[in-house]
């Protein structure tokens, strides 16, 4: 209660950060900072300003370095997202989107995939 909090201003689920406590295993904040932005909400943490809830790899460098640290990390609950390639599927696609497209689902084909540090 006594620290800064970074949150977003849109959408309002990212201020739903995941951890586990007696009612639940999500904590909606009240940010004292607001950004649009994950990478200015990135910056501003880096600049001391608040604890901020980022994608892990948003921070895994961050982190490796020492500038940033996990925050109450036994408590924390994993989230995985999933990943979506949007094209325009009535027009052909360019040789580079069909290679990288392959490429990703060479990568991670049959995986619960996620990326750390």
């Amino acid at each position: 209660t006594d620290h800064s909090l970074i949150g977003f201003t849109q959408p309002e689920s990212l201020n739903q950060w995941p951890l586990r406590h007696p009612l639940g295993e999500s904590f909606s904040i009240v940010p004292s900072l607001w950004a649009s932005s994950g990478e200015t909400i990135r910056q501003l943490a880096l600049a001391g300003e608040g604890i901020a809830c980022l994608s892990s790899f948003m921070t895994a460098r961050d982190r490796a370095d020492g500038a940033l640290v996990d925050v109450l990390a036994e408590s924390t609950v994993e989230v995985l997202q999933p990943i979506h390639a949007v094209y325009y599927r009535n027009t052909a696609l360019a040789a580079r989107i069909t290679c990288f497209l392959d490429y990703l689902s060479e990568c991670l084909a049959g995986e619960e995939w996620t990326q750390r540090g």
